[in-house]
């Protein structure tokens, strides 16, 4: 009679290469032993069945047949329950070796310097970030040279939503100094205001907030706007007096915090700046410049003259009156101007950002990077999809641009009629080797918006409560709404 042998061994072996450890030898050669033991068990069983009947080959031959029967009904249940007993021994022995794998592999000392190592980082991680709200309810977990933040106005509006709450963002920006705390917590201190360090007021919502019940005298009460002046202007005479420093899109701002940086080829911030000194000579070219690859692309497949993707229909700028005037003006060109967004029928796919801009970069010569309003300073995003995009802005708003862009690098859109700008724009799509000359500067300067230039003010807020010269020099603005905003007083009073 065969019996089958499943070899626990082999299914042992299997598993030790992974382990290559005393223990495993160990395992491995117990479970070998009760194997054979288990198999000679078996195979006696089922070679003398019925030992107990009869003592030889020769007297179960001669047995009669009933003794025979009787001798089948001796051994089989034996040998099934051998059969039962090694297959539940293989299935727990297996089970045993697996787990010990496992374990093995858990316990391996490099897996174990890898967990150890995580671990110690999540506690350094957590240690450095000294205090959140929802953790503890006492301030004095913090160090005495950590600066204090209260921001008076709601902390999810922009841009309070960018300093967050607590120490976080400090820390996920990797600021060089990161030793602040903000919080719109006014009970923070037990009701004391006068221990906070800053006081950070949104300009977005002044008319709706009182001013703080106390002040110490080496507070410093901030006022945050990067909305235009002209929508947000400061009416109230109690705030002439009452700001040490600003942080607003404005560059002579106390913190300047744009929309957009500009980095020099060693990613140097180098603007933008009141008096920018561009690099001489970006727009001096050599007769083969028109071989560049680049430049090559950025033209063989445009087609159309400009675009402008828009949501607010009706500013205080008038650009929609400016953007229909250039269309007539281009009409004679064979050209138009491709207005897409909620004032207007054209879509591009999905009004993704990326969608909109692959659009742009590959079928338009100019984008209309055109401000909601005309303030000193205030240029947005609107001219970084311009930039981005390998297309030359046409800019329409109250700045000097010349802060903000090489010179030969855009259009200014308020500095000629438009019928002369039509002609310019016509004369440049004819012209691809005149066309690109407006992106020269891509070899010498580098734009930077959103997260990476929020990552940079938000540190220079906690740099600058942090720098001696800054805080111990006394500051005020005595009359900050002429400041903010020079024509306040006929805005306030419309």
């Amino acid at each position: 009679m065969m019996v089958l042998k499943p070899h626990i061994h082999n299914t042992v072996t299997t598993f030790c290469p992974f382990w290559k450890s005393d223990s495993c030898s160990k395992t491995l050669f117990v479970l070998k032993n009760w194997s054979l033991t288990l198999d000679k068990l078996t195979n006696a069983a089922g070679s003398r069945p019925c030992s107990e009947v009869a003592e030889s080959e020769y007297e179960a031959t001669d047995m009669s047949p009933r003794t025979q029967a009787s001798c089948r009904g001796c051994y089989l249940p034996f040998v099934r329950q051998m059969r039962s007993a090694k297959l539940f021994f293989l299935v727990t022995c297996t089970s045993f070796a697996f787990s010990f794998f496992c374990v093995q592999l858990a316990t391996n000392p490099e897996e174990r310097a890898v967990t150890e190592s995580l671990v110690h980082e999540v506690l350094k991680n957590v240690s450095r970030d000294y205090r959140y709200k929802d953790v503890y309810r006492k301030p004095k977990p913090l160090p005495k040279d950590f600066k204090h933040i209260l921001l008076w106005t709601k902390n999810d509006y922009f841009p309070f939503n960018f300093l967050g709450n607590g120490q976080r963002r400090f820390l996920e920006n990797n600021c060089s100094v990161n030793k602040c705390y903000a919080t719109s917590d006014r009970s923070f201190f037990g009701g004391d205001l006068t221990m906070f360090d800053a006081v950070a007021f949104n300009g977005r919502f002044m008319n709706r907030y009182s001013a703080p019940g106390s002040r110490s005298p080496h507070q410093k009460y901030m006022y945050f706007n990067m909305e235009s002046s002209d929508y947000y202007p400061v009416c109230d005479v109690r705030f002439d007096g009452f700001f040490n420093w600003t942080v607003t899109y404005k560059l002579n701002s106390d913190i300047p915090f744009t929309y957009l940086l500009i980095r020099d080829k060693k990613g140097r911030i180098v603007g933008p700046k009141r008096k920018m000194r561009w690099k001489r000579g970006i727009m001096r070219t050599n007769k083969d410049d028109f071989d560049d690859f680049d430049d090559r692309l950025r033209v063989q497949n445009k087609t159309k003259a400009a675009a402008w993707f828009v949501s607010n229909c009706y500013t205080k700028s008038g650009r929609e009156g400016f953007a229909r005037a250039l269309a007539n003006a281009l009409k004679p060109y064979g050209f138009t101007v491709d207005v897409y967004g909620k004032c207007s029928t054209l879509k591009c796919q999905d009004n993704s950002t990326f969608n909109c801009g692959y659009l742009l970069k590959k079928n338009y010569y100019f984008y209309l990077s055109m401000e909601n309003s005309f303030n000193e300073d205030y240029v947005t995003e609107k001219l970084l999809t311009a930039l981005y995009n390998d297309v030359i802005p046409i800019v329409y708003g109250g700045a000097d641009y010349s802060r903000f862009l090489p010179p030969g690098s855009y259009i200014d859109g308020r500095k000629q009629h438009v019928k002369e700008l039509a002609a310019m724009m016509d004369r440049l799509i004819h012209s691809p080797k005149e066309y690109n000359k407006y992106f020269r500067w891509k070899r010498y300067y580098k734009y930077q918006g959103y997260r990476p230039m929020m990552s940079v003010h938000v540190c220079a807020v906690c740099q600058a409560l942090h720098d001696k010269k800054m805080t111990e020099k006394t500051t005020i603005y005595d009359d900050f709404r002429g400041w903010w905003h020079p024509g306040y007083k006929k805005t306030c009073h419309q």
